[in-house]
This record gives C-alpha cells, sequence and structure tokens, in this order.
C-alpha cells in the first residue's frame, strides 16, 4: 500500500469512527498534495459532514473536520516579533519554519506562516501553542517574543500586488505563463508535474478556462489570484488583472 492509499484510509477510518461515535474529530495540518487525495474521495464521505479550513482565508496548509460543524477547528495563531526590531536579522519563512522544527516540532502541527516585515504568524494546533511560546526565543540571531493572537493584520493576510496582464487566452497554462513569464510550453510542463493547484485542488487540465476570484498555486512559484478580465484588445487579446501573494 502506498503513502495515497494509506492517506485514503486513514480519512476513512477517521470518518466511520466519527459517524458511529457521532462525535467530532480532525486531521493534523495537511498540505496540498495530501488535501488533494482527500477531495479526490470527498463523495465517499457523503454520510459525514466534512469541511476544512486553516485558520484563514487563503491557508494553504489545512486541517479536515469529520463531524459536527458546531465544533471548531483546534487551531490557535502565534504572533512571532523581535523584541528589538532595529537589531533584528533580516527573517524569512524558512528562518521561521526552521527555528520551529529545531524545537522538535512535527511540521504536520503548524499550518501556514505568514510572514511581513521580519514578524511572523504561525498557525498551529492548539496543542503545540503554549509549548511553542514558552520556548520559542530565537529565530537565527534575533532575540525573539511569542504571543497567542486573534488579530492578524489586513496587510499580513492580503499582502498582494495588483498586477494588469495581457494574455491571449484564459486558459490555465496562458495565465501562468504570463503571471511568471514562462512560455506556454514552459507553463504545460509545470502543470504535467502536478506543481498546479486551482482552488486548493491539484489541476492537470492545462486547457482549464481560469475564471475570476479562482486562487492558483505554483509549487516552488508562488500564489496568486485571478481577479477579473478588464476588457478586450481590438485583436482579440484579454487585459486582465491578477492579485499576486508577496
Amino acid at each position: 500500500m502506498n503513502e495515497t492509499e494509506q492517506l485514503a484510509r486513514r480519512f476513512q477510518e477517521l470518518a466511520e469512527k466519527a459517524y458511529a461515535r457521532d462525535i467530532c474529530l480532525f486531521t493534523n495540518f495537511l498540505n496540498l498534495n495530501e488535501l488533494d487525495v482527500f477531495y479526490k474521495h470527498e463523495n465517499s464521505f457523503s454520510y459525514i459532514d466534512t469541511d476544512t479550513f486553516g485558520g484563514a482565508m487563503y491557508c494553504e496548509r489545512k486541517i479536515i473536520r469529520f463531524g459536527n460543524r458546531n465544533f471548531p477547528f483546534p487551531i490557535n495563531c502565534i504572533h512571532i516579533s523581535p523584541v528589538l526590531k532595529k537589531f533584528s536579522d533580516t527573517l524569512t519563512h524558512r528562518d521561521f519554519l526552521g527555528a520551529l522544527i529545531n524545537l522538535g516540532i512535527k511540521r504536520e502541527t503548524l499550518g501556514d506562516i505568514l510572514v511581513y516585515e521580519n514578524e511572523a504568524y504561525v498557525f498551529c494546533l492548539d496543542s503545540m501553542t503554549d509549548f511553542i511560546i514558552h520556548n520559542l526565543d530565537k529565530v537565527r540571531h534575533t532575540v525573539i517574543k511569542c504571543q497567542k493572537t486573534e488579530q492578524i493584520p489586513e496587510t499580513v493576510l492580503y499582502n498582494i500586488k495588483e498586477k494588469k496582464l495581457n494574455t491571449a487566452s484564459l486558459r490555465l497554462d496562458a495565465i501562468i505563463g504570463e503571471v511568471y513569464a514562462h512560455s506556454r510550453s514552459q507553463s504545460q510542463q509545470i502543470i504535467r508535474e502536478r506543481k498546479v493547484f486551482v482552488n486548493g485542488r491539484l489541476c492537470e487540465n492545462s486547457s482549464y478556462m481560469v475564471k475570476p476570484e479562482d486562487t492558483i498555486t505554483v509549487r516552488g512559484m508562488g500564489k496568486f489570484i485571478f481577479d477579473s478580465v478588464i476588457n478586450n484588445t481590438k485583436k482579440g487579446r484579454y487585459n486582465i488583472l491578477v492579485k499576486i501573494f508577496i
């Protein structure tokens, strides 16, 4: 049995247990590939309520809830910031993640890490909150402080830049090509390599017609929202607006 089959079986076990006992059960945080396994088998869980959440809109790493939707997701957010910001190192996503993993924390207990101006907002399982707050005191050479928070600035949640582009088509490969300055063939290769997710679901169809508000993630390159078609040119091309996550 391969990893995909094992994961699908685990989802089935959680769904059956939650249904049989009339309780609510949760997975750990799952990455995009793991979530895609769930989406591909979602119809087989129709006998029980299921949904996903990562702590905020547009989170990629999410937890699956099996059962009663009245039970809140076991997710907290920790704000990590330098004690003396003017003496801080330049801190990246990799730095914050590395510091957490060095504490012995497993990746599946951590959700997305949102980094903005040398600070981070880390989504984690509620069971890990106190451990992180009490044990994480340094990222690289920077002394930091941690505190649980429910207030995440919009500049962090929606750290995006708008960009107007001109494209010959609204096909997925064409849009990716324009956003990341790739040729159509390069974009198609990326899609064939199973690196592209539309609204959190793996998409292997290069000719998929992108729709307004579609969120497109390209593994190793970034994420953007297709906002709208601004207008059509006389040559039959499209002027479009996309929102690129920074």
